[in-house]
């Protein structure tokens, strides 16, 4: 009885010392952290998610401001999905040309030349909107239309797709297009068979930072749009400026990151598993 006794005080003992090894422990506050931090920075969008759920005037929970998403709200969203859309493709066809031309091609003053066509990632949006309402004002004669809005998108966001198409060109040896070249391919040929379904890290990623920068832009939308083209982010600042922040501006809000975080995790599912993974995914 004794012996039986003193067996189970040692597992017991056992048992607690392996509840309390320093590497459950550590793993125990590794998950903490990062559980702490991720509440902390998904409680905004949860608030609003919440207030917009609240009944006017309070008393219960309810769906009634989300009819406004179906209402007007609807063609600010097609506007915003059609001006990312848009950006996205012309960037594309600036962005794949200039990046071969500038690794592949010996141009003189590169350093200078990649500054200044990055020059919208540091030039603050306020100066960058009154900036391209002059131009657009007074040499191109398109101040608050549909073109000037996606060419002044164009103009914010090129770099973010030229810089990752770049290091992904930078990445790619020069062996594909030799190798291509001497079987008789043509520089064009080699380019689009060979070298450019192999740059998509960088068009993937490029496509991604575009959309999420132009889809929920409004500063500079601020400045270049006019009364035809509110985006859907224009829209959900314009209602808090006048009418406040009320449930009906918390589900248009709400709805804008819910299509966001959508558009996203699709993304990511469809090109990040084939492009993306080992590097921006785990």
């Amino acid at each position: 009885m004794a012996v039986s006794t003193t067996s189970m005080a040692v597992e017991r003992q056992q048992e607690r010392r392996q509840l309390f090894r320093p590497g459950l422990v550590f793993d125990a506050l590794a998950h903490a952290y990062i559980w702490f931090w991720l509440a902390i920075f998904a409680l905004p969008f949860l608030a609003t998610l919440f207030y917009s759920l609240q009944q006017v005037g309070g008393g219960g929970w309810s769906l009634d401001a989300y009819q406004y998403v179906l209402g007007s709200f609807r063609d600010n969203l097609i506007l915003s999905f059609e001006t990312t859309v848009a950006t996205i493709v012309i960037n594309l066809l600036i962005a794949i040309p200039a990046a071969y031309a500038i690794v592949r091609f010996p141009i003189p003053g590169k350093s200078f030349l990649l500054s200044v066509l990055n020059m919208s990632l540091y030039t603050p949006a306020a100066v960058m909107g009154v900036s391209l309402v002059i131009a657009y004002a007074f040499l191109f004669h398109i101040p608050q239309t549909l073109v000037g809005l996606v060419a002044a998108y164009v103009v914010g966001t090129f770099p973010l797709m030229l810089v990752p198409i770049i290091v992904a060109l930078r990445d790619l040896p020069g062996v594909f297009e030799e190798a291509a070249r001497t079987l008789g391919a043509s520089r064009m040929q080699s380019f689009f068979r060979i070298e450019l379904p192999l740059l998509g890290p960088g068009i993937s990623a490029g496509i991604l930072l575009t959309f999420v920068i132009i889809f929920n832009e409004f500063l500079v939308t601020l400045f270049i749009a006019g009364p035809a083209t509110t985006t859907a982010a224009l829209r959900v600042y314009n209602l808090t400026r006048t009418a406040g922040f009320q449930p009906s501006t918390a589900a248009l809000a709400s709805t804008m990151q819910i299509v966001s975080f959508l558009v996203v995790l699709i993304f990511f599912q469809v090109f990040g598993s084939r492009y993306l993974k080992g590097t921006y995914l785990i």
